[in-house]
């Protein structure tokens, strides 16, 4: 992830928050907030793709945390959060699981829906 984080810029998620089976989310920016020993901090900026009239977040962050290796069993985090200015952020979905999940695009879009669907 580490080397292609930003690789998701401008990519669309299907991301069925609230059971809206079909909605989508477009990639608007990764940032690394954070390098420590034991690895890196992302947050991944979603905006709501408007095709279907639903009634879920305009925008949803995923902050999520890298291992640098896991080699010793060590964990990806991946945090959901509605990112709202008039209500504050509210987090949505967490879920840990092992780095190899994180490491190709079809895998975190697998891991957006579970979150989503976890709610």
């Amino acid at each position: 992830m580490e080397r292609g984080a930003w690789m998701l810029v401008d990519k669309e998620f299907n991301i069925p928050l609230f059971n809206a089976e079909k909605q989508m989310y477009v990639c608007t920016n990764v940032d690394e907030v954070a390098s420590t020993p034991g690895g890196k901090d992302y947050i991944i900026s979603l905006s709501e793709i408007k095709k279907h009239g639903y009634n879920v977040p305009e925008r949803v962050n995923v902050k999520l945390f890298v291992p640098n290796t896991d080699a010793n069993g060590e964990l990806a985090h991946l945090n959901m959060i509605e990112v709202s200015n008039k209500h504050g952020d509210l987090p949505l979905a967490k879920i840990i699981t092992n780095k190899k999940n994180i490491s190709s695009l079809s895998g975190l879009k697998e891991l957006f829906i579970k979150m989503a669907k976890s709610m």
